[in-house]
């Protein structure tokens, strides 16, 4: 019947051994273990018992040191993935952080453009608005009532009958018509020119105003987007941190395991005590990570250089 294949993590590099779970140093313990307890056979065998009594007990010592050693060596290597979850989430808040505030920019630059469109459109209206009224009001000339038309006409009138009293009575009476007149006229004039520019500016402010109210809605929107991937965000780190805290809880308070420990070939990238380095290294990289071709700065020129009496040219 053929074995089942061993299952040895891939990649021992956060102090556990090949075997995803053992520190590194151990193996000298186990070595020492091993030589004393064949050294107290032996001894035992010589019927050499008091020295077999001691390396016996020597056996018991070391071992005490591996367990000591085992559990510092866990115990820093769980402050150190700590630390590693702290920086990770230094990394990604500030990553978050540019993200945001470059949705925001974004935002208040759209914000910024539409508003000098709206404004251009509105000087543009503004400009054709004030030719209009002035074409309009140049159309407008002052026409004399009926009233003072016959008040004029009586004024003549009078005047070749040789009434003058009467005539100049007539022309007072003319002269006050052609006053309230000519001020109607005038009044007229500054209405046409007053009312539609009014009507105008009145009806851009309110264009204005319920873009002003469209920006404002947009940077809510954002703003809220922006608070909830927070809100996401730190539970997603709350709930790494409980995970990891978890796992180290139980990492070096479980027994011993009983001759050679097999781990899980996904241990490595995959289990939470790892948690810290893990997310850390996913977002600064590793040690044996290249940097893209395509970010690295161009190299010395290759062509080749023709040399004449020592010069190049």
């Amino acid at each position: 019947m053929q074995e089942a294949p061993t299952l040895v993590a891939e990649k021992p590099t956060y102090s556990r051994g090949a075997d995803g779970r053992t520190p590194f140093g151990v193996p000298s313990f186990q070595e020492k273990i091993v030589d004393l307890q064949q050294e107290t056979l032996q001894r035992s065998g010589r019927q050499e018992y008091m020295t077999a009594d001691t390396s016996f007990n020597q056996t018991g010592a070391v071992k005490v040191q591996e367990q000591s050693f085992r559990v510092a060596t866990e115990l820093g290597r769980q402050r150190e993935e700590k630390a590693n979850l702290e920086k990770a989430f230094k990394i990604e808040k500030s990553q978050l952080f540019a993200k945001w505030a470059k949705k925001i920019e974004e935002v208040e630059e759209d914000c910024r453009v539409r508003q000098a469109i709206l404004m251009e459109k509105q000087e543009i209206a503004r400009v054709d608005r004030e030719k209009e009224v002035v074409e309009h009001v140049s159309k407008i000339r002052f026409k004399k009532s009926s009233t003072l038309l016959q008040l004029e006409d009586t004024e003549k009138k009078l005047a070749k009958q040789h009434d003058f009293k009467q005539a100049t009575e007539v022309m007072s009476r003319a002269e006050r018509q052609r006053k309230l007149e000519e001020a109607e006229y005038r009044r007229r004039i500054e209405v046409a020119q007053r009312k539609p520019l009014e009507e105008l500016a009145a009806r851009q402010d309110a264009e204005m105003r319920i873009f002003t109210q469209k920006c404002h809605g947009m940077r809510l929107a954002i703003q809220r987007e922006r608070d909830a991937a927070f809100a996401v965000y730190k539970q997603k780190y709350c709930n790494l941190e409980a995970d990891q805290s978890h796992a180290h809880a139980i990492e070096y308070t479980m027994h011993a395991e009983i001759g050679a420990v097999q781990s899980h070939k996904s241990r490595s990238t995959t289990a939470s005590t790892f948690r810290g380095t893990l997310k850390y290294e996913s977002l600064a990289g590793t040690k044996f990570d290249v940097s893209d071709v395509s970010t690295l700065a161009d190299g010395p020129d290759s062509t080749p250089v023709a040399r004449v009496n020592g010069d190049a040219y």
